[in-house]
C-alpha cells in the first residue's frame, strides 16, 4: 500500500484543531499510532479518532520532551514527529512588539528546535520529521512580519537538521501552507480577506486542512525516502504568481 504507516509511532503537535487535527486523523487512518500534543484539551476528540492525547505547552522544553517520551512509552518508540503547533496574529512591522514576537518565536520556532533535538535522540534510521512552516516565512507578507520571522527560522532549521540528521537515516522536511481554512485563520482573516484569497490563488479556492495533511502523510512515509531538506509549498500556486484570469478579475 502506498504511503502505508501501519504501526508507526507518530507525534503531532497542535492537533486539537485545524491542520493538526486533519493530519492526526489522516495518519491514524493510514495505520499509525498517533499521539497528539496540544495546549487545548483535545482528549475527547483524540479518543474519537483513535489517537492518544497529552496536554502540552510546546513553548516549555520540558513538556515538549515529555510528549516525545510519552510516545515511546505508549508505542515503543518514535518514528515520525510533526511539528505543527503555532501562534499567529496580524501586526504591521511599524507596530512590532518585542514581547509578542518573542512569544511567537517560542511557540513556533523554539518548539521545533527542541522537538527536533529530542526526536533525533529517540528515532532509529528511517525516522522522519515534518515541520509546518508558512508561505509568510519564505516571502514578505504584509501584516505577518512577526509571525513570518518565526516561520522563516523553521525553514532554515529544517535545512540544517536535514544535513546533520541525514547520516543517521533520519529525514527532515518542511511544508509551507498558503491560505488554509482553519479556526485560527478564519478568526484572523474574516470574510473579505478569505474571498480575496480565493480570487488571488491560482487554484481558485482557499486550502483545507486535508490539503496539508496529505502532504504530511507523503513526507512521513517511506515513499518519500529520498526527499529531505525541502520546503514544500502547499498553497494552490500562490507562491509562483498569478494568472491572466485573476488579473482580469481584479481589473474588471
Amino acid at each position: 500500500m502506498m504511503f502505508d504507516l501501519t504501526g508507526k509511532s507518530i507525534v503531532v503537535t497542535g492537533a486539537a484543531s485545524g491542520i493538526g487535527a486533519g493530519t492526526a486523523q489522516r495518519l491514524r487512518r493510514a495505520g499509525a499510532n498517533v499521539l497528539i500534543g496540544d495546549l487545548a484539551d483535545g482528549a475527547a476528540q483524540a479518543a474519537e479518532w483513535g489517537c492518544a492525547f497529552q496536554r502540552t505547552d510546546v513553548s516549555d522544553p520540558a513538556q515538549m520532551t515529555g510528549l516525545l517520551d510519552k510516545a515511546v512509552e505508549l508505542h515503543g518508540g518514535l518514528d515520525v514527529l510533526v511539528n505543527n503547533a503555532a501562534a499567529a496574529g496580524v501586526h504591521n512591522m511599524a507596530e512590532a512588539d518585542e514581547a509578542r514576537a518573542e512569544r511567537y518565536f517560542r511557540i513556533n520556532a523554539m518548539s521545533v528546535l527542541v522537538g527536533m533535538r529530542e526526536a533525533v535522540k529517540r528515532m532509529k534510521p528511517g525516522g522522519a520529521i515534518v515541520n509546518i512552516a508558512s508561505l509568510s516565512g519564505a516571502r514578505g507578507t504584509p501584516g505577518w512580519g512577526e509571525y513570518g520571522m518565526s516561520k522563516a527560522a523553521i525553514i532554515s532549521a529544517t535545512q540544517t537538521a536535514a544535513l546533520e540528521f541525514g547520516p543517521l537515516g533520519i529525514r527532515v522536511n518542511a511544508i509551507s501552507p498558503g491560505g488554509i481554512a482553519t479556526p485560527l485563520s478564519i478568526s484572523i482573516n474574516g470574510d473579505a480577506l478569505t474571498r480575496a484569497l480565493e480570487v488571488l490563488t491560482p487554484a481558485g479556492r482557499e486550502g483545507q486542512p486535508d490539503d496539508i495533511a496529505a502532504a504530511v502523510h507523503f513526507l512521513a512515509s517511506s515513499d518519500a525516502s529520498y526527499i529531505t531538506g525541502q520546503n514544500l509549498f502547499v498553497d494552490g500556486g500562490w507562491s509562483i504568481g498569478t494568472t491572466v484570469q485573476t488579473i482580469g478579475k481584479i481589473l474588471s
